[in-house]
């Protein structure tokens, strides 16, 4: 984690490495890439969240207004909540490469934190992990916030039966709830939240349920218990038995004789 400080700078500038970088301007500055295209306008009294990748650099609002800036390198490794919001950040972040941050909570921290790399002693690695979980902390409060403004209610229709679709095709893959999240576009927590307000039950529970009702057809038409299992990604047979029978009250393997007697009864 590198700390920089120029003021005033040229027209035209950049933080020297292509990491995740928090950035706090003197002025309004312009944020482009690297082909030079226009991302957007950090205003003045803003904090800038830089995305690796795009080969950022900033350059003056105005010919004759020069700036200056402080910027955090941001090195990994990244404690929770963090390492979940770089990891994933919010659509409308990646479209524009950064993010402007009003923030002042997240300013105050900032600040903070850049005097405390100045300080003789050095930087405590105690403060720096401190440091790392508050960002991470409100963070995810601004990407919540964010997200709540795209989904202020409910999943979306469209949004709802995209993720739908995705876990029927899926029954038997892990489902991880941060990948059906990215679908929603939206964070784990803030999924969760929507998912059960839009079906009434989690993703995790719905997932159990539709994977026990394919079991039904499965069974009806032959397969064998055990492979079943495998298919639908239970743990392991038992596991699978103590499902099925939780819900259905009987065990796999007597719902399937019992359903090979229906389809094939014994001639009198």
């Amino acid at each position: 984690m590198l700390v920089l400080k120029r003021d005033p700078v040229p027209a035209k500038a950049a933080p020297p490495r292509d990491l995740w970088t928090l950035l706090a301007p003197t002025a309004q500055v312009r944020v482009c890439t690297g082909d030079d295209h226009e991302e957007g306008v950090v205003p003045k009294g803003s904090l800038a969240l830089l995305l690796p990748g795009f080969g950022h650099h900033l350059k003056r609002v105005a010919e004759d207004q020069p700036f200056g800036f402080t910027a955090l390198q941001l090195d990994g490794p990244f404690p929770e909540p963090l390492v979940s919001i770089l990891q994933h950040p919010p659509r409308k972040w990646q479209e524009q490469s950064f993010a402007a941050l009003r923030s002042q909570s997240l300013k105050q921290l900032f600040g903070l934190f850049t005097q405390e790399m100045a300080h003789p002693d050095g930087l405590q690695l105690m403060t720096r992990e401190l440091f790392l979980i508050l960002l991470g902390a409100e963070l995810q409060r601004l990407t919540e916030k964010e997200e709540r403004g795209r989904f202020p209610y409910r999943l979306n229709r469209s949004t709802l039966q995209l993720v739908l679709d995705h876990m029927e095709a899926h029954l038997g893959a892990k489902n991880a709830v941060p990948d059906l999240a990215k679908l929603a576009r939206c964070t784990p927590d803030h999924f969760i939240r929507l998912f059960r307000e839009a079906t009434g039950t989690t993703p995790h529970q719905y997932l159990i349920e539709r994977r026990l009702q394919r079991a039904v057809q499965m069974l009806s038409d032959g397969e064998r218990p055990s492979d079943v299992a495998v298919q639908l990604g239970f743990y392991d047979a038992s596991a699978f038995t103590r499902a099925f029978k939780r819900r259905f009250d009987v065990p796999p393997s007597k719902y399937a004789q019992e359903a090979y007697a229906r389809q094939f009864p014994k001639k009198a």
